[in-house]
């Protein structure tokens, strides 16, 4: 089971307070944020693993613990005895008030400032989790847990996820309400079954805010309680990483094939990406440790936001307006799919929606324009697109890009590791579809049928389109198809038929009729089932 991420979440608190280690050229992240980026999620699932002892968890965290410690005592040191930060201690005569308030009835956990649980801070680094309980902090604990208000589950579900001094006593809560001896907070999906009654209030969202400032502070930021939010702020869960902790690529460097040929196999996995002529390959390989890449292709501003857990590599135009927007990833997740913020306004924006989520830029109206994209081989993108660069394997960071090393055993497995609410089973969770979004529609088209068939001839959000697999299976292609009506598909050789016989050339920015018309590309990209029903309202499911 998960029994590692405890273990990881130490580990990352400890690289916390070390800074950050956002991109520089030529300059390596810190040996602890490599290790912990690397394993930012545990080893897939599998039997033995799940009835693995208590014990054993206990030996490992104790190891871990002393590891970190040990290589703490080397470099920077924390605060081993945390003197509470100025304005963190709630005051003591309305701690005390509210716990009698409380004793005057049934507990409501938003009817008092559960804020206060947080005495700890950033200071306290990787050692804020071992700053002993004070006696109002285990009081207003001991009051949550015996609750039975609706509204209780949303605080449970933070204080077991996030590490903190409560997380262990929540846990145990968990243990001993659901009657099961598991290791995480997402063991236990019934706990994100919310009441009907329930809702993210004020209250709550303050609480949050100042739980995870007692960590990260620039995250915490982006949480504003008195902001405006689009999206279930119960479900916001943190990722495992601080801000930029997998840091972003901004404008890499890319090389000539050529000069690619000691690394890049011809079975590696790339994005292929194509802007005016200017085309581009970012393999799967070096971008799952980097997640988010900022570049400039064919002269339009872009973010190739990858979304790993949700197998989503997303190319958006950063034009919205008169503003050019870049992002960088802010450590959160929503639904198991990552949380992406503007640099602009630190916004909190919907990877997979491409909309603001929670911050100032929420309610303007703003959604980023999808721009296609394939996911296919090295050599098949190669062999169509001869004049591309790639990305360099020269990040300036120091990661093992070797073909499936990046979250292996998470591609591999059908589990996911957070919390999905919606399932739809005409797909299994990680079933790979291309997406094709028209505006607000989107149409799944599930890869392995999509190369049974080569291609498919649809409707999407009003316009007419035909999708063509990619020759290998991998991916594939969306254009916009007007009255043609095709009859089969040669994804082999570049080439549509269509119902008058009539040959059609299949290139990255449009399909080429015989009599030089043109039927331009419309925006797609691969994703996992799960990420398409979790994540929007209107997903439709292409079945042949």
């Amino acid at each position: 089971m998960r029994w590692v991420l405890p273990i990881l979440a130490t580990m990352l608190l400890f690289s916390a307070c070390r800074g950050s280690d956002q991109a520089v050229p030529q300059e390596p992240v810190e040996s602890v944020d490599q290790q912990a980026v690397e394993q930012e999620q545990p080893e897939a699932e599998s039997g033995d693993q799940q009835q693995r002892q208590p014990a054993e968890q206990d030996d490992r965290a104790r190891q871990a613990d002393q590891a970190v410690a040990e290589t703490t005592e080397q470099g920077e040191q924390p605060a081993r005895e945390s003197q509470p930060q100025e304005g963190s201690q709630p005051d003591p005569q309305q701690t005390e008030q509210q716990s009698e308030a409380a004793s005057d009835g049934p507990f409501h956990p938003d009817a008092v400032e559960m804020s206060e649980l947080i005495y700890w801070g950033p200071a306290d680094g990787f050692f804020g989790r071992y700053v002993p309980i004070p006696g109002y902090g285990q009081e207003l604990l001991d009051q949550l847990l015996a609750s039975v208000s609706p509204s209780v589950d949303k605080y449970i579900i933070d204080l077991a996820a996030f590490p903190s001094p409560y997380w262990e006593q929540a846990l145990e809560y968990l243990k001993a309400r659901f009657g099961e001896s598991l290791r995480t907070v997402y063991d236990f999906p019934e706990i994100f079954d919310f009441h009907p009654d329930d809702s993210a209030t004020p209250a709550y969202l303050r609480f949050k805010q100042a739980l995870f400032a007692g960590q990260f502070e620039d995250m915490a930021e982006m949480m504003d309680p008195d902001a405006e939010i689009a999206i279930d702020a119960r479900e916001i869960q943190w990722g495992g990483v601080r801000v930029d902790g997998i840091p972003p690529l901004e404008f890499p460097t890319l090389v000539l094939p050529d000069d690619a040929a000691e690394w890049i196999n011809d079975t590696d996995v790339v994005v292929g990406v194509e802007i005016d002529g200017d085309a581009r390959a970012y393999p799967i390989r070096i971008i799952a440790w980097h997640e988010m890449v900022n570049d400039t292709i064919g002269g339009v501003p872009v973010s190739i936001a990858y979304c790993t857990l949700c197998g989503s590599p997303i190319l958006f135009d950063g034009r919205v307006g008169s503003e050019v927007y870049r992002f960088g990833t802010s450590g959160l997740l929503y639904r198991s799919n990552k949380l992406m913020y503007d640099r602009n306004t630190r916004t909190l924006w919907n990877q997979f929606s491409g909309k603001p989520a929670w911050g100032p830029l929420v309610g303007e109206e703003i959604r980023l324009k999808v721009l296609p994209v394939v996911v296919t081989t090295w050599g098949d993108w190669y062999s169509r697109n001869p004049d591309t660069t790639l990305l360099s394997i020269n990040t300036g960071f120091v990661r093992d890009y070797g073909p499936g090393v990046a979250y292996r055993d998470y591609f591999n497995s059908p589990l996911t590791w957070f919390n999905v609410p919606v399932s739809d089973d005409r797909l299994a969770q990680k079933d790979n579809v291309y997406a094709v979004r028209v505006g607000e529609a989107l149409t799944a088209y599930p890869i392995a049928l999509l190369a049974e068939r080569a291609f498919a001839q649809d409707e999407v959000g009003g316009l007419s389109i035909v999708v063509v697999a990619t020759a290998n299976g991998e991916g594939g292609r969306s254009y916009e198809s007007g009255e043609v009506q095709f009859h089969s598909a040669d994804p082999a050789s570049d080439t549509l038929i269509d119902s008058d016989g009539a040959v059609w050339t299949i290139r990255e920015d449009s399909l080429l009729g015989p009599d030089g018309e043109v039927l331009q590309r419309v925006g797609g990209h691969n994703a996992y089932w799960f990420a398409i029903t979790n994540q929007v309202d209107n997903g439709q499911l292409w079945e042949g």
